[in-house]
């Protein structure tokens, strides 16, 4: 057989790339560094990441935030600027009056401090449209003027 440059290699000579016939649809190669590429689902999602502030976690309210994105709200993460007192602070995410299924989070007051970051993986009731609000509703059990900043994580449909 000639030699060949691969530059110049014609299609009865082409072949796959090395473990294709085991891949999955999908699944591409990437490199690990150590001289292989195994095949790997890559997480194509569009996120868009939604900041709003609470004021006082530490008093019973509602807040309002309107991302402007329609989409799936797929975590939601707070962190608090100082600590709380007395009793954990609990906030909960509803959408249109619907609440957002396994959002909710809990602050324990125990130990906590500016910094803390606490979160939750939605998994239903969770989807939004562009112009839909999402209700921060802190139920006022623990004491200290505390701000929270809530951050949504959603995949854009």
């Amino acid at each position: 057989m000639a030699n060949l440059d691969h530059a110049t290699i014609t299609d009865p000579l082409l072949h796959e790339i090395k473990g294709a016939a085991a891949a999955t649809s999908g699944q591409i190669p990437v490199s690990n560094g150590a001289g292989a590429a195994p095949f790997t689902t890559i997480n194509n999602k569009d996120l868009v990441f939604v900041h709003a502030d609470i004021d006082d976690v530490s008093t019973a309210a509602s807040y309002w935030v309107v991302p402007g994105i329609a989409g799936d709200v797929t975590k939601i993460h707070t962190v608090i600027d100082g600590a709380i007192a007395t009793a954990d602070a609990g906030i909960s995410f509803e959408i249109a009056g619907t609440p957002i299924t396994g959002g909710g989070i809990t602050i324990a007051n125990a130990g906590s401090a500016a910094g803390d970051v606490d979160s939750s993986t939605p998994s239903a009731a969770n989807t939004i449209t562009a112009n839909q609000a999402i209700e921060m509703i802190t139920d006022g059990a623990s004491t200290n003027t505390v701000k929270a900043t809530v951050t949504f994580t959603t995949d854009v449909s």
